[in-house]
């Protein structure tokens, strides 16, 4: 994960400045992002859907608020929509996000928006492109056009541009072959769509502003969690098994399978939370 300075607490303490300086906006953002789109009543058929059939079936527009917390104090929050495009021929969507992180005297906030379309042939998703805008401390701009089928991407960065290519396949192979390179967004959309299909251990790449970050994920069970708003919760929790090891999502049934709670991989664990859940749908699912 890239490790970009967050609003952190501990810059006034000496001791720890230099590690405090390793917090990120981006890593909170990140888990933030890691929801999903597709209703779970499709989830037993997702295997064989081919794009005309997925989009045949009904889409959702969601809306969700997130918030971010350091040392059970709120620092930020996020907030993210999901619009289907159900007038075109192929499934595509396109997510917003917006959000902020504030403490002491440091400010950051975090826009995105990203395009993501399913594909039919290789039974994943892919995203096409984002464009994202970060200020504070670590302020870019930066877009990403994917092709070749989501291996290649070319990333302007600020005023820099940066080919990238993803290996054709893994050594392990065990491990998914041809892995596209994904944003935020369909990163999070493709870790609901395998737990959906019951895929219990995964690899998914995902394009950082310099580097390809690679995430080996892992099923480890159900878990009850007690939320603020909706009391115990049944989940199921997912984990980070490769070089992101203290990273731990929860997914909640009853909010559609979403991302319910995140707990990231750096130093002092920030904690992400859903806090507000709608969906707008034009007919009933199923």
């Amino acid at each position: 994960m890239q490790k970009q300075t967050i609003q952190t607490m501990i810059l006034t303490l000496p001791y720890v400045n230099k590690i405090a300086k390793q917090a990120s906006t981006l890593g909170v953002l990140l888990i933030c992002n890691l929801l999903i789109l597709i209703p779970y009543s499709q989830a037993n058929s997702l295997n064989i859907l081919t794009s005309d059939e997925l989009s045949s079936r009904h889409q959702c527009d969601k809306s969700f608020n997130y918030s971010v917390y350091l040392f059970s104090d709120k620092v930020g929050f996020l907030h993210r929509t999901i619009n289907w495009h159900t007038k075109t021929e192929a499934v595509k969507a396109t997510v917003t996000s917006y959000g902020e992180v504030s403490f002491l005297w440091l400010d950051s906030t975090y826009q995105q928006t990203s395009t993501m379309k399913y594909s039919s042939t290789d039974k994943h998703f892919l995203t096409t492109r984002f464009s994202q805008k970060m200020t504070g401390v670590k302020s870019r701009e930066m877009t990403a056009i994917m092709s070749d089928n989501g291996l290649s991407s070319t990333v302007t960065l600020d005023d820099e541009v940066f080919q990238y290519q993803q290996a054709k396949t893994n050594k392990d192979e065990s491990l998914n072959k041809n892995n596209p390179l994904y944003d935020l967004d369909t990163l999070g959309t493709q870790i609901r769509l395998n737990l959906l299909r019951g895929k219990t251990r995964f690899t998914l790449s995902r394009q950082a502003s310099k580097k390809i970050e690679t995430y080996e994920f892992e099923v480890v069970g159900n878990d009850i969690i007690n939320h603020k708003k909706w009391g115990q919760l049944q989940s199921t929790k997912v984990v980070e098994v490769g070089k992101h090891s203290k990273m731990v999502l929860w997914f909640s049934a009853k909010h559609d399978h979403q991302l319910i709670k995140a707990q990231l991989d750096m130093m002092f664990s920030p904690v992400v939370w859903l806090s507000e859940f709608s969906m707008q749908c034009e007919s009933s699912v199923g």
